[in-house]
């Protein structure tokens, strides 16, 4: 899978996620208020993205009626910059690579066997290169691909009516 930047405008950017030329969800990150928009399979949905907790140091996902959904924390990372996402109860780590192209790697319990592996090929965004705190994109970002996992881990569990 990989990201890309798919359009840019004034304060506001668009990001695609690929996975073998098929486009999986589009995200449109309005830089200027704290609601991303998130297409996926003909179903739009609205999230609220923002910072929070005493130091700010917790991007929080939520959704159009105010339910947490997910966070990433960036507090405790250890020296092999290794950081906690959360999602819908279950916690992951990821850590990005410091490649040429940077890779987001989301994981359980091993780096070695991850859940997911991600490019980031965001036309020379400075912001996704790894930093001690990450940016609201890119942490922005790694939550929509958890909510695309979970997502579809959830639609394969219901059972179809005919």
């Amino acid at each position: 899978m990989n990201w890309e930047t798919v359009t840019s405008g004034i304060g506001q950017k668009v990001y695609a996620l690929w996975n073998n030329g098929r486009k999986l969800l589009t995200l449109a990150f309005n830089s200027t208020s704290n609601f991303v928009k998130i297409e996926c399979e003909g179903e739009k949905r609205a999230f609220m993205m923002r910072y929070e907790g005493f130091l700010k140091n917790k991007m929080v996902m939520r959704n159009e009626y105010g339910v947490r959904i997910g966070y990433v924390s960036t507090e405790n990372a250890t020296a092999e910059k290794e950081y906690l996402i959360a999602f819908t109860d279950e916690k992951l780590h990821y850590t990005i690579t410091d490649d040429t192209e940077p890779r987001v790697i989301i994981y359980k319990e091993s780096i070695n066997n991850p859940l997911a592996v991600c490019a980031l090929k965001l036309d020379n965004d400075k912001s996704v290169l790894t930093a001690v705190k990450p940016s609201a994109t890119q942490q922005s970002l790694l939550l929509a691909l958890c909510w695309y996992l979970f997502q579809s881990v959830a639609n394969k569990n219901i059972p179809e009516y005919a």
